[in-house]
């Protein structure tokens, strides 16, 4: 089938409905892995891929897993996730959670060196811990973007994630078209990491998105929501791109 026409004029329309979703924690890991830092503003993010197309609410939506307080060594990461949550709420970001589940595991604590020829063996001990795991936020994503399309709430669906099972939602959307009888354009974001020449495009998608160094920097997150509790004040965080101000560099993460 022939692709739309109205569909690349969406990627200019001022009036377009620019809907965001973010898989967090995928996000959180490509951020540390390529720009060495994990932590960026979902909304600032969200309003610098939709461009032009901000005569609508650019809508965003952030997706992940929360620890199981009932955990003793997870209480920690539950306070520092939910003051990153909560300042997010704060600025507009709709917020959907799933709880981590967890199975026993073998683990160990002591640091390796890296793998490789003549790297001698390493005498570790092992103990027992429960491992998190994320269920579930790949199709929480899937079916919210199904979802505001069939209910026309949204032009523009960008989904910011390197997760391979929602290259799933291109095909569904196609298959939709009879039903929807309206252009809805796909769009995906990737971090890219410096000194890459040519651009990372995912299969489906009408436009991927580069989310190079110059791009996280724009809209990096250095409060350090990780504070213990007589020191922590809620920030001010900066609600659109117009408002960010340089802040102080910080090690904390949740």
């Amino acid at each position: 089938m022939p692709r739309d026409p109205r569909i690349d004029e969406l990627a200019t329309d001022p009036d377009a409905r620019v809907m965001v979703f973010v898989d967090g924690q995928n996000l959180y890991n490509a951020c540390r892995r390529t720009f060495g830092h994990p932590l960026c503003h979902p909304h600032l993010l969200a309003e610098h891929l939709a461009g032009a197309r901000t005569r609508n609410r650019v809508a965003c939506r952030f997706y992940t897993g929360r620890p199981n307080p009932n955990i003793p060594h997870e209480r920690r990461r539950v306070r520092n996730l939910d003051r990153r949550l909560n300042e997010m709420n704060r600025v507009g970001v709709t917020v959907i959670k799933r709880p981590l589940r967890y199975h026993w595991d073998w683990g160990h604590q002591q640091p390796l060196p890296e793998p490789g020829p003549g790297v001698p063996p390493q005498t570790v001990t092992l103990t027992p811990w429960q491992r998190p795991q994320e269920k579930g936020i790949d199709l929480a994503i899937a079916l919210d973007v199904i979802e505001f399309a069939l209910v026309d709430s949204l032009d523009v669906a960008i989904i910011v994630s390197l997760d391979r099972d929602l290259a799933e939602i291109p095909n569904a959307l196609r298959n939709l078209r009879p039903i929807l009888n309206r252009p809805v354009r796909l769009e995906a974001a990737v971090p890219v990491p410096p000194g890459r020449s040519d651009p990372k495009t995912l299969t489906g998608f009408a436009y991927t998105h580069q989310i190079t160094e110059e791009v996280f920097e724009l809209v990096r997150d250095d409060t350090d929501y990780t504070a213990p509790d007589r020191d922590w004040t809620p920030p001010a965080l900066p609600r659109t791109l117009a408002e960010r101000q340089p802040s102080r560099k910080s090690p904390g993460l949740p």
